[in-house]
């Protein structure tokens, strides 16, 4: 004879029931989602945030690497701002251009006094500065130099041609043989700032910021008027976490020229770092519209999209960013978001699978896998998946604790939606490997949650050995389902329904009946519309041959639910028991309405057959 039942196999086992649990969280809410169990019984598993939680993003420090192309215009930029600002107002004091063609002889020149022959030359030098053909210049400033080394208009003419022509070699994409120039450039000069800005740029390919940053302050302080080292330096700061002074600098840059797509994707990072995200979009715009190649302003500009809750623009701006970048990895990922968010988990499942095919060790990229799978009800897929992602975020270094442990937590519930499944093919459960994951879960974090699922998975465990009729093994899991579940409810500061229902389920098990009611007195008055929660309470009291209460609240499951099959027959058995045979006999005739025979059999031979009559 059976003391009470529990829901049916499969009632509400995918609901959410959409309570707050509260305490000791870092989100805001969180989804208690009820789940069936082999032996009949709905407990509730939590999540520590929405069931159908955002994917992850990959990016945890915004990526501001200056490519090639960026660093060659650049140079561009500077050589021709610092030749137009020296023709404009000299840097130096000059010495009187002379055409070449115009020179004595020779061996005149071989007679005149070294001095003199030193400024002739220097004024060649000036002619062809004049006309930015830096090898020539050099090479007479260089003369210049060797007959009078204390001519120092021809030094700096010489330094100046030399850190110019280090530029020129720069746009080249010859940033090593360019160096040499810069280093001999400052041997003449130790104050030019071209010789400084080529070194920025030499130390920058060579990915040495500090050198790099040292360098462009430099040539800045000896020439205030090179704006145009105002956007690589604001890089660098803002790399370097001094997000006001780069603000402050690609600020200015941007005043000075506003179509410049470098500028603008390097604005919009600091914006996008700001959370200033409609000013991030707008400059993410402008750099796509400046340079359409730019596949990474596509990529943030569909990011900021993300933000800003238009998934749709997103797609657009991932796909296009995978167009010019078919192995995007953070593309992929995004792209994968941005279908979750519109509930298209088949598209998000085929670009997570890109994703872990650029890169098969990211656990970012086999969580969001999960997840889709988990919303197509493919929990087998989810299950490894989640595995996989906690396998590998446990070699990343530093890794988020809390992270790894949500994905232990979601990894057990896969296995108890499996549950639900394989019990109606007779095929057993694995709720001691949801125990498993479980504890690595609460090793890893102590958060009430942790303790919560535990509980509920002891508990879980417990029942599959009721049903098999194995208390010694039964009890223990019991025992460890009280105590996980009590450890939850004292750190949380307020009340918690959903760790109090199981409680109250365990505790019935357990024979503490005087608790169980207790606790799911105090679930009902939080939640009375938990169905399953007052059909538990009928069952606590009838554990305690208190018949008139259990049938008030198996009338009160039936009045909230009047297909609720199993708050019929417990309250048939209840009436039987306590003398009630009408009683009885209308929730026989109820289930035989409902096509429950089975059940009404049960009432009928409990009852030697008088249900019938």
């Amino acid at each position: 004879m059976k003391d009470g039942l529990r829901p049916a196999k499969g009632f509400a086992a995918s609901a959410i029931i959409g309570a707050v649990f509260a305490g000791g969280l870092s989100a805001s809410g969180q989804d208690l989602v009820a789940v069936s169990d082999i032996a009949g019984g709905s407990s509730v598993f939590v999540f520590r945030n929405s069931a159908r939680a955002a994917l992850r993003r990959f990016i945890t420090k915004v990526r501001t690497v200056r490519t090639k192309t960026h660093r060659i215009e650049t140079a561009k930029k500077v050589n021709r701002q610092y030749v137009v600002l020296a023709k404009a107002a000299p840097r130096r004091t000059r010495t009187k251009s002379i055409d070449p063609n115009n020179l004595p002889p020779a061996t005149a020149i071989g007679q005149m006094p070294k001095d003199e022959a030193s400024k002739l030359f220097a004024g060649v030098g000036e002619y062809y500065m004049d006309r930015d053909d830096f090898n020539n210049a050099i090479d007479f400033f260089r003369e210049s130099v060797t007959l009078d080394s204390e001519n120092t208009k021809a030094q700096n003419g010489l330094s100046e041609a030399l850190a110019l022509k280090g530029n020129e070699l720069l746009i080249q994409d010859s940033a090593a043989a360019a160096r040499k120039f810069f280093e001999e450039a400052l041997q003449y000069n130790e104050k030019s700032s071209p010789a400084y800005f080529g070194l920025g740029e030499v130390f920058s390919a060579l990915d040495n910021d500090d050198e790099a940053r040292i360098n462009y302050e430099k040539a800045l302080l000896y020439d205030k008027d090179l704006t145009e080292i105002y956007t690589p330096l604001g890089i660098l700061y803002y790399q370097h976490g001094e997000i006001l002074k780069a603000d402050e600098l690609l600020t200015k840059a941007l005043a000075i020229s506003p179509g410049d797509a470098q500028t603008q994707y390097f604005l919009g990072l600091i914006r996008y770092s700001q959370l200033r995200n409609e000013e991030a979009l707008t400059a993410f715009t402008n750099a796509k519209t400046a340079d359409p190649a730019n596949a990474e302003a596509f990529y943030y500009s569909g990011e900021t999209l993300s933000r800003l809750d238009k998934h749709a623009e997103a797609i657009d701006d991932f796909r296009q960013a995978i167009s010019l970048k078919p192995k995007y990895f953070e593309a992929w990922l995004g792209l994968g978001a941005a279908y979750y968010e519109i509930q298209n988990w088949t598209e998000s499942i085929t670009a997570n699978k890109e994703a872990v095919r650029m890169k098969n060790d990211n656990w970012v990229a086999f969580e969001n896998l999960g997840d889709g799978y988990r919303q197509l009800s493919d929990f087998n897929h989810a299950e490894s998946n989640y595995n996989l992602a906690a396998l590998f975020i446990e070699k990343t270094k530093d890794f988020s604790k809390e992270q790894a442990a949500d994905i232990y937590s979601k990894s057990a519930f896969m296995i108890a939606k499996q549950c639900e499944l394989n019990m109606k093919k007779a095929v057993p459960c694995r709720w001691d490997a949801a125990v498993r994951s479980l504890e690595k879960a609460s090793q890893l974090s102590q958060s009430s949650v942790e303790s919560a699922n535990l509980g509920w998975a002891y508990y879980n465990a417990a029942r599959a050995d009721i049903l098999r009729k194995d208390m010694a093994a039964a009890g223990p899991k019991l025992e460890n389902a009280k105590i996980h579940l009590q450890k939850s409810l004292a750190a949380s500061p307020k009340f918690v329904a959903g760790p109090l229902l199981n409680l109250g389920m365990a505790l019935t098990d357990l024979g503490d009946y005087a608790g169980a009611v207790d606790a799911l007195k105090k679930v009902i008055a939080n939640k009375p519309n938990w169905v399953f929660a007052v059909n538990e309470l009928g069952i606590a009291y009838r554990k305690q041959n208190n018949f008139k209460d259990a049938v008030g609240q198996f009338r009160k499951a039936i009045e909230m639910d009047d297909k609720f099959a199993v708050a019929h027959y417990n309250l048939g058995e209840a009436e039987l028991r306590s003398g009630n045979l009408g009683g009885a006999k209308n929730a026989y005739q109820k289930l035989r309405k409902l096509g429950r025979n089975d059940l009404a059999l049960q009432l009928e031979l409990m009852s030697g057959g008088k249900v019938k009559g």
